[in-house]
């Protein structure tokens, strides 16, 4: 079963970020804060997911 690296995960989420804060930008601009603030919220939790995405520090130490 193939795997996706994690890089590629991480790019692809931050390209969901980018995309839905344009998406945002639009709504906001149409006057529909509600469905703004709603992307914005969604962007900002595929930044989060992508920030936690790489090698776990606690995995690279090695135990004594």
């Amino acid at each position: 079963m193939p795997t996706l690296l994690p890089t590629s995960d991480k790019a692809r989420l931050l390209d969901k970020a980018r995309h839905l804060f344009g998406q945002a930008e639009l709504r906001a601009a149409a006057g529909d804060l509600d469905q703004a603030a709603e992307l914005i919220v969604r962007g900002l939790h595929c930044e989060h997911r992508a920030a936690r995405l790489g090698p776990q520090v606690l995995r690279l130490i090695k135990s004594s």
